[in-house]
């Protein structure tokens, strides 16, 4: 019989698809019917293409080259498509996406809402401004002034339409944890607006870093958008993140426990350095902040509960921190408790942000930061790109991811360029942006002129503001990040992932916050290359009636067929997992083999199933060369089943198909077994598939 490239036709007929390569070109080939065999080559049937030979003279699409070619070839038509038909708008709106929507603004339906929107998320972010500055070592009006420029920045250049950028509590930890190391005595500052003369040289250094970092942050994320790299990020799963969030939760609540405990200890970050320094410190407890802290928190979380719980009530939550400030601010000016052992603020620069490009270069220190940048960075794109993709699917609109990454990249920009450390989007003010009726960035534009008139005018008024209420407002802000739903969670559903969360929370809580998410990204990434090396097989069975093959340890009721063994493999084949992929063949081909004789057949053919391979390495195809010259060994015809087109040039370049014969490469596995099977009945073995009480046991892995 002369050597033949086959595909049979899915018609249940039998009918094949086969060129004989000794009458026809490589690409030709023919639909015959009847016996699998050359002189039904020259019938003269339909012609088609062999999908993986019909390059056209074209470059390897999977070498560097072809891959090249293709970028720079969907690169150029896109441009020339935006040329031909791009208005001057849709240009503006390409480098303003803030056009998109204003193009389709809706003043009646849409300008009340935005209104109420930023005023409310306005009203939340000022006392939590100054409260996360407090929390990252900072002179309280920096949390002012990162909720300003960067808010207006964002609006315009953003892509979500409900997040509210702003500091926030984890990054203000990290920022607070990680600077103060770098800076000599920056650790015994305790109210970074009250400083002693040696103090103020000390916190200068100390706000020029935290300027310089929010610079570098800047440059990540503008980088990672620009390059298209946000992928990156969907290696900090949100176990990774979740337990980093919640061990985070708890270091900050303790941390800023001191202030409403009325006491001043030393800095720590660990949770048993912590507990233990306040067991030592306990005994010089101001009874007076703590009356005062404590009725705060209280007052603050059941404000934020009844507000998120109840639809009627849900004005309650953005008013909480608002609200205890007032009463606060009336407390020190009406009844002078500033004079009674409540400590204040003290002074806050008064205006809106100067310019601090002249603090970016030099950068003495910018081996120690960078480490520091690529940390918040991470955390931040994760916690900001997480909640706007779901802002954007709950109000029905679609969501530019790099262009998201770039808009905060800028708005970063915007901050380090005047007097902000690092700002993203916030969980629970963007949560209440939304649930206030924001339709647009609009409501950003409100919100950031509500601080700013406070920067204006108010923060002298706020000099007089307890230290108590800012860390009522942060231990309050911080409970919402403690995800002990999300461990219960995982550990009904995924061990695995439970694992990663508690190493990311324990690692967070008894060693640093750094180490912490370190500990679990490298746990994460472990598990991804254990799973890739250890990739899920099966041994196939038909489902009864049908030409479908299915997992037999999945599908119980599927059927076997003596002598005709049928395997999937569920992943690439490369390096990594070919010798595991190996093992579980052998495993399948011994027990099949043993089976088959049991039941009086040879082991004739092994069909592989190869539909989820998406690629093949070097290793895989000298793998597959093994294989086939084994079973070329025992007696045994190695079958291929629907190769993708980038694995099937791979097999031609090393020219895999001759090697094992072109007549054995099928288009389904159907048809496979169905021309093995008749091969079988030519050669007198007739074969009968066989229940699953009558197969092998333990066919597949789990």
């Amino acid at each position: 019989m002369a050597p033949s490239t086959s595909l049979l036709h899915p018609d249940g007929a039998g009918a094949a698809l086969e060129l004989s390569s000794s009458m026809m070109m490589p690409t030709d080939c023919s639909v015959i019917n009847g016996r699998h065999g050359a002189a039904g080559a020259s019938s003269g049937g339909a012609q088609m293409e062999f999908p993986w030979e019909n390059t056209n003279g074209n470059a390897d699409r999977s070498s560097v080259h072809g891959t090249l070619q293709k970028v720079w070839e969907r690169s150029k038509s896109s441009y020339q498509l935006k040329m031909s038909t791009y208005s001057a708008l849709d240009w503006l709106a390409f480098f303003l996406p803030c056009v998109r929507w204003l193009r389709t603004y809706k003043i009646r339906e849409y300008l009340f809402a935005d209104i109420v929107a930023g005023i409310s998320v306005g009203f939340m972010v000022v006392p939590q401004g100054m409260s996360y500055a407090n929390l990252a070592g900072l002179p309280s009006v920096y949390g002012l002034y990162g909720a300003f420029l960067p808010v207006i920045t964002y609006a315009l250049v953003g892509s979500s339409r409900q997040l509210a950028v702003g500091p926030v509590a984890v990054t203000s930890l990290i920022i607070g944890s990680s600077l103060k190391e770098l800076v000599p005595g920056a650790e015994t500052i305790s109210n970074p607006n009250q400083l002693t003369p040696d103090q103020e040289v000390i916190q200068e250094k100390y706000n020029m870093l935290a300027i310089q970092l929010s610079l570098l942050v800047a440059i990540l994320y503008t980088s990672v958008g620009v390059f298209r790299l946000g992928f990156l990020t969907n290696f900090l799963s949100h176990s990774v993140i979740g337990g980093f969030t919640s061990g985070a939760a708890i270091t900050i609540g303790l941390s800023q426990l001191k202030y409403i405990l009325g006491i001043s200890i030393p800095r720590t970050e660990r949770l048993h350095d912590q507990v233990s320094t306040y067991i030592e410190f306990i005994r010089n407890l101001k009874w007076q902040e703590f009356i005062m802290g404590s009725t705060f928190l209280v007052l603050l979380v059941t404000m934020k509960e009844v507000g998120k719980r109840s639809h009627r009530f849900r004005w309650l939550r953005p008013l909480g921190p608002i609200s205890v400030c007032i009463i606060a601010l009336l407390a020190v000016y009406i009844g002078h408790v500033d004079k009674k052992g409540i400590k204040i603020i003290g002074a806050i620069k008064k205006g809106l942000p100067t310019p601090t490009v002249g603090w970016w270069a030099p950068m003495p220190d910018f081996v120690d930061l960078i480490p520091i940048a690529i940390v918040v960075m991470l955390v931040d794109l994760l916690e900001s790109t997480s909640i706007a993709r779901a802002l954007a699917n709950k109000n029905k609109y679609e969501l530019v991811a790099n262009q998201e990454i770039v808009g905060l990249g800028l708005a970063n920009f915007a901050g380090a360029a005047f007097h902000c450390y690092s700002t993203t989007g916030s969980f629970s003010r963007s949560a209440v942006n939304n649930e206030s009726g924001a339709k647009t960035g609009l409501a950003g534009f409100v919100t950031a002129w509500v601080v700013g008139f406070v920067l204006l005018f108010l923060t002298p008024v706020f000099e007089k503001l307890p230290y108590c209420t800012l860390g009522a407002i942060v231990c309050s802000s911080v409970t919402g990040l403690l995800e002990y739903e999300q461990a219960i969670y995982l550990w009904k559903v995924n061990k695995l992932d439970f694992l990663v969360w508690m190493a990311s929370f324990l690692g967070t809580l008894f060693i640093s916050i750094e180490i912490g998410l370190g500990i679990a990204i490298g746990l994460a990434m472990l598990i991804v290359i254990y799973e890739s090396a250890f990739p899920h097989t099966a041994m196939l069975g038909r489902i009864p009636g049908s030409g479908v093959y299915r997992n037999v340890k999945q599908y119980p009721q599927s059927q076997l067929t003596p002598g005709i063994l049928v395997m999937r493999i569920d992943s690439p084949i490369y390096f990594a997992n070919v010798q595991w992929i190996k093992d579980r063949l052998r495993v399948y081909e011994d027990r099949h083999r043993d089976w088959s004789g049991e039941h009086g057949t040879k082991l004739e053919f092994a069909i592989l199933d190869m539909s989820p391979v998406t690629h093949i390495d070097a290793t895989g195809v000298h793998a597959l060369e093994g294989w086939i010259e084994h079973f070329a060994h025992v007696g045994t015809q190695l079958v291929l089943c629907n190769p993708s087109v980038k694995v099937i040039r791979e097999l031609e370049t090393a020219g895999v198909p001759d090697m094992l014969g072109r007549d054995w490469i099928f288009v389904t596995v159907h048809d496979a077994v169905s021309f093995c099977s008749r091969q079988l009945a030519e050669a007198g073995m007739a074969v009968t598939p066989l229940s699953m009480t009558q197969q092998p046991s333990s066919t597949s892995d789990e």
